[in-house]
């Protein structure tokens, strides 16, 4: 080794100490090169001892087939390793966790070979569960939409693979805790070496993960190769492992396409008992992306050409009946009819929901310049969560209201989603700019969770609609009509009126009266029709 070499390694050394508790040098065949720290602990050997061996052999047993995939990625690649976590044996049979970090060092004019430079360092019990947090966790569902789809859109060879475990419930079932985190670790490891990057990978619950990759990965042999070291660490014959790729299609928008992803990850995380058996797990799949994408284009087109109607459901005053609004649901047509919430709710996914809103918007205000002019007909308007943050749905509704000044008087918005509001000083901004122009907000689905206060103490709004299973839920015992009135004493407080949703029989109906609540929305007084219904005579014998 020349002055220089040695001079640089001294360097290597000394920095990587300061990181770790024990540094490799691995030749590319992972020949042990130079070794130095406690190794000896580690694995019952001195240092200068280990000079020849090969390094997969220290990591032992199922660790060698994840060890290898790392190190391979990282030379393939030219690329870093880090924060990689992974159970080794050490010596005496007992297993530890390390973190791995290092790089691998293309062949040059001074070395023939590539090399690998590790740093491990040992992660004490007392830290390992926090540690874990990050490593058994990959990214979580949400942030890992984001990412893929900024992947997707930098790399249109990039592909996009989902990845279903369905035993691993099962096999956690019969083993300790240690075997677990060996198994969760594995897995993280191995994913992390194949994804695009050594971040792109993502877990939707245990046993269904995704991770970004090139178009070169063969995803068979991936799958085949997950399987194989599933099996060694569980000692079982087979491991089930299926799995399913979607890749980027010319002639469909980037920005179609991260729609569809977002969806097609969102399905794959809710899919555990609702019809993706094991034998269709993949045919499933494999047409998955494509009718994501399929969808998002139509409900575009939708949303574009207003190939949807309006119906208006009527909100009662709970002391005579009187129609004190109408709330604007949506109805679709053709694959649109089956269910409006679905899709609604695959608009909350995709994004595509502030331009839905504003639509429906748009169609309300038609309609009343059409048929209601001249009475005092008032109309609630969904306006999501998304859609509240949104600069765009702003611009546009502010330039709606200075347009028609007559809307304040015809308006109600009334707030969906409002769990997706993380921003909640932004939203209350715009909201008194709205109230400030004489439009009321309503806030939905008041009492569904714990943080429905935490949203009407940092938003102030004119009505409160209470959730219809709340409701159910309180309703015909003592500590649920006490929960309830106390519900409405406190929006009474804030000077905020109540809506009861969801009534469907005359029982509920008295439940709320009884409970001092302002009005009532419900099957009782009447679904959605094309036209406001006067449903005076319909209901006076209620409240006679």
């Amino acid at each position: 080794m020349s002055p220089v070499e040695k001079s640089a390694r001294d360097r290597f050394v000394s920095l990587s100490f300061c990181w770790g508790e024990i540094l490799f040098e691995i030749s590319d065949s992972f020949h042990i090169l130079f070794a130095g720290g406690l190794t000896e602990a580690m694995f019952g050997a001195a240092p200068e001892s280990l000079a020849g061996r090969n390094f997969l052999d220290l990591a032992g047993g199922p660790a060698r087939t994840v060890v290898r995939t790392v190190l391979d990625r990282a030379r393939e690649t030219l690329g870093r390793i880090q924060d990689l976590y992974i159970s080794l044996e050490r010596t005496g049979g007992r297993s530890q966790v390390c973190q791995i970090a290092g790089y691998y060092a293309a062949p040059d004019a001074a070395h023939r070979d590539g090399r690998f430079f590790l740093a491990l360092k040992l992660m004490p019990n007392a830290y390992l569960e926090q540690a874990l947090g990050y490593a058994d966790g990959f990214r979580d569902a949400d942030s890992f939409c984001d990412m893929a789809n900024e992947a997707l859109a930098r790399r249109r060879d990039a592909k996009l693979s989902l990845i279903s475990i369905p035993d691993l419930q099962s096999l956690f079932g019969e083993m300790g805790r240690g075997e677990q985190r060996n198994i969760r670790l594995a897995i993280s490891s191995f994913l992390h070496a194949h994804a695009l990057s050594q971040e792109e990978a993502g877990t939707m619950g245990l046993g269904k993960y995704a991770l970004v990759h090139s178009e070169a990965t063969d995803i068979e042999a991936l799958r085949g190769e997950l399987a194989d070291l599933l099996a060694a660490i569980t000692r079982q014959n087979e491991v089930d492992v299926r799995t399913a790729t979607i890749s980027g299609q010319d002639d469909v928008a980037a920005e179609d396409m991260a729609k569809g992803i977002v969806f097609a990850i969102n399905q794959f995380k809710e899919s555990a008992g609702q019809g993706l058996t094991l034998s269709s797990l993949n045919a499933n799949f494999a047409g998955l992306a494509e009718e994501a994408v399929k969808t998002v284009t139509l409900f575009r087109n939708v949303v574009e050409h207003s190939n949807f109607a309006i119906v208006f459901q009527p909100i009662v005053s709970l002391k005579d009946g009187a129609v004190h609004h109408y709330e604007v649901l949506s109805r679709f047509q053709g694959k649109f009819g089956e269910s409006p919430y679905r899709y609604i709710c695959f608009a909350e996914e995709t994004g595509l929901i502030s331009s839905f809103d504003f639509a429906v918007m748009l169609k309300t205000v038609e309609w009343l310049e059409t048929n209601a002019r001249k009475n005092k007909l008032r109309m609630a308007v969904n306006m999501s969560g998304q859609s509240l943050l949104d600069p765009g749905y702003r611009e546009r509704i502010d330039d709606l209201l200075k347009a028609k000044p007559w809307l304040k008087d015809r308006l109600i918005f009334e707030l969906t989603e409002s769990s997706r509001v993380e921003d909640l000083q932004s939203a209350d901004l715009y909201i008194q700019h709205l109230r400030g122009k004489g439009v009321p907000i309503c806030l939905d689905d008041f009492g569904a969770g714990a943080a429905s206060f935490n949203y009407l103490s940092a938003m102030a709004v004119d009505v409160v609609k209470l959730d219809g299973v709340a409701v159910e839920n309180t309703i015909g015992t003592v500590r649920g009509r006490a929960f309830m009135k106390a519900m409405g004493s406190f929006c009474r407080e804030l000077k905020v009126e109540t809506i009861g949703e969801m009534v469907d029989s005359k029982e509920k109906m008295a439940f709320l009266q009884a409970c001092d609540i302002d009005f009532a929305q419900g099957y009782l007084f009447g679904r959605g029709e094309t036209v406001p219904q006067d449903i005076a005579r319909q209901v006076a014998p209620l409240f006679s």
